[in-house]
């Protein structure tokens, strides 16, 4: 018999982030809006009048935003490639409302929805004419959950000068169901490349300058840009990236098996991911040949029900040639400069869920069963170990456990890869590493308290550049909070317009220049700590340090043999 061995599994990420990430979803209507440069852009008559490729477009007034909502930029057929739309009819059509989301189920931070009809966007644009840089949002949630609607509140980037475009993407079997009956697969990342030509094509009719495009987003976002700098087809398509939280799972699994030897392989997608997906359907006995065409005939109820909790784009495909590592590790990805970061206690979020699914960390012996499960997906791990020697670092005390757990999370999954990637992206392209550190942030889950300090918890950072400033008093952001708040939308816009020069970067220029120097990140050099109420530099040997990612250069592992 063969033996598997799964070593780039998300089994923790997917299944965790798959009610998390929408956490991240900033509660408050969603400013939307675009413009067009100063001659193309709305018209002198009516600036809220915009001509597309596919047609004429009213948008709204609001919060100081031109706001676009539910803009058709797609479609497609259920597992193909998407298409630009063709023109609509000639009568204009009114952008007051968000498109339908992708299929998903409901979470408690998101609404069901059923509709494959789902490839809109959004644009926010400055009231006033201009030629404005253009950042494109790739929301988070697992790649299970999310849309670009109405959980984020632009209106302080679009306050900087800038125009923002939040897009959804089809999400879970829908969008990534590995299978090599279905040909490319990752139809969600193609799903961005195509949201990102619509830009390039469009984007000056909202006055954005399709030359100057930075990708963002944060958790399957964040992976996902990370993704489209590994891609061949996202190249050219935007300038810049920043990549929150994204660094996890960057080897992704081919999509078919790898033969290590007689006797072993490392599990593809299809394994992984695809076939137990398709054996929860009536497909299950189909052959190859005809599952095309039996799963095209499934409800998407029946997809929502058979799908996992984890699921992730897979590598050894026409938009993936390569795992996002190997792109970096060889140089064959698209080089632009690059803004990247984590937070300091990415880990607690998942720990609260682990709570919530009955995990017991509060005694040695359900702590040290907690960390088996949440290692698993590298079977070469001492997990005992490993539980052993982060428990050791913390104080005793009721927390020690839960605080240990939390600690794993943070490094093993989300920091030091986020470091290992710093690191192969420095000598290569112009890159800046921040360090979210804010322990006093909001709490961005409405009416759940934590048994414990979540911190600088992942997705935490979020709210610092895409809610309002009111949002963030709501939630009980006190001053530091809220000047922190001024420096990040600041960083992340001046990173938009200026950071394809690398004495610039996300510093800013004239009267927009942040007082805290943010240094483009060298071999042993500084990155941006994101704290309240005033960023600071420090060494990353410190964030190195904290995350104990010397440990997870050469972790515990089981003997051979």
């Amino acid at each position: 018999m063969r033996k598997t061995t799964s070593i780039t599994s998300s089994r923790f990420i997917l299944s965790t982030l798959s009610a998390v990430i929408m956490a991240t979803s900033l509660s408050g209507c969603l400013s939307g809006g675009g413009g067009g440069s100063s001659h193309d852009g709305g018209s002198v008559e009516n600036p809220l009048k915009v001509t597309t490729q596919q047609g004429d477009y009213i948008g709204i007034e609001h919060d100081g935003m031109r706001v676009f909502r539910g803009l058709r930029y797609g479609v497609a057929e259920r597992f193909a490639a998407p298409a630009l739309p063709p023109a609509h009819a000639d009568a204009i059509q009114l952008s007051e409302t968000f498109g339908s989301s992708c299929p998903q189920d409901a979470s408690p931070f998101g609404e069901a929805s059923l509709d494959e009809d789902c490839l809109f966007l959004n644009v926010y644009a400055p009231e006033e004419p201009g030629e404005y840089p253009v950042m494109v949002w790739v929301h988070g949630g697992a790649f299970i959950y999310g849309s670009g609607g109405a959980s984020y509140e632009p209106v302080r980037l679009v306050e900087q000068g800038v125009v923002v475009v939040t897009l959804n993407y089809r999400l879970g079997a829908l969008g990534f169901l590995p299978h090599v009956a279905l040909g490319n697969a990752n139809f969600g990342l193609q799903d961005q490349q195509l949201a990102l030509q619509w830009v390039r094509d469009n984007i000056d009719q909202f006055d954005g300058d399709p030359d100057n495009v930075t990708l963002f987003g944060e958790s399957a976002g964040g992976h996902s840009v990370m993704s489209q700098l590994a891609s061949p087809g996202a190249a050219g398509l935007f300038h810049k990236a920043i990549v929150q939280s994204g660094s996890y799972n960057g080897a992704q699994v081919p999509l078919g098996d790898i033969p290590l030897g007689l006797d072993t392989v490392i599990p593809g997608g299809q394994s992984l991911f695809g076939l137990p997906t398709i054996a929860q359907t009536t497909c299950r006995d189909t052959p190859d040949a005809q599952l095309l065409q039996c799963l095209g005939d499934l409800s998407v109820r029946e997809l929502l029900d058979a799908q996992p909790g984890n699921i992730l784009p897979v590598s050894n495909t026409a938009t993936l040639p390569r795992s996002i590592n190997q792109a970096l590790a060889s140089g064959e990805f698209n080089e632009v400069p690059v803004m990247m970061g984590s937070n300091l206690d990415e880990g607690a979020l998942f720990t609260l869920l682990a709570l919530g699914d009955g995990e017991d960390l509060f005694t040695p012996a359900g702590y040290t069963a907690a960390v088996a499960k949440l290692l698993t997906e590298d079977p070469t791990l001492d997990a005992g170990q490993i539980a052993d020697d982060y428990a050791a670092e913390q104080p005793t005390g009721p927390l020690q456990f839960v605080n240990a757990y939390s600690a794993i999370g943070t490094d093993w999954r989300f920091n030091c890869p986020n470091n290992n990637q710093w690191n192969l992206l420095q000598s290569q392209v112009d890159t800046w590493g921040y360090w979210f550190a804010d322990r006093n942030a909001p709490n961005i889950l409405d009416g759940v308290t934590a048994p414990f300090p979540l911190g600088a918890a992942h997705s935490f950072e979020i709210q610092y550049v895409l809610s309002s400033e009111q949002t963030l008093i709501d939630r009980g952001a006190g001053e530091d909070q809220l000047a922190l708040g001024e420096h990040m939308a600041r960083y992340w816009t001046n990173f938009a317009k200026y950071g394809v020069d690398p004495a610039i970067g996300p510093n800013g220029t004239d009267g927009a220049a942040e007082a805290v120097e943010w240094p483009r990140l060298t071999s042993g050099g500084q990155i941006l700590r994101l704290d309240a109420p005033t960023p600071a530099a420090v060494d990353q040997s410190a964030f190195n340090t904290a995350h104990q990612c010397a440990y997870w250069q050469n972790p515990p592992r089981i003997p051979l043999g």
